[in-house]
């Protein structure tokens, strides 16, 4: 007697399609926002960053560390807008992967 696996009544991985659009509802809520700097969530990340960059300079001795920070307003706003639109297109493939 042959064993053959039976074909499966529904072929959509449902556990994987809710997984994909949760990771996307979560990656356009964190890009958006920085992407629309909400309550200003820049700010706020910029205020930490240059928190732990001193903190990093005191301890290891070299105090120039927190000055030379290059990133400003307008990286964290790029970013945003990356996170947004990669965490749309998942949300956009899980809706592609549920109707289809």
């Amino acid at each position: 007697m042959i064993i053959t696996a039976s074909p499966a009544s529904d072929p959509t991985p449902t556990g994987a399609v809710v997984l994909i659009a949760l990771l996307g509802i979560g990656a356009v809520g964190y890009g958006g926002r920085w992407a629309l700097d909400v309550r200003g969530a820049i700010d706020a990340t910029l205020a930490r960053r240059r928190a732990a960059l001193e903190l990093k300079a005191q301890q290891t001795g070299n105090l120039g560390l927190s000055e030379t920070d290059g990133v400003g307003r307008s990286y964290f706003r790029y970013f945003g807008i990356v996170i947004s639109t990669g965490g749309l297109v998942l949300v956009a493939i899980s809706a592609i992967i549920a109707t289809h």
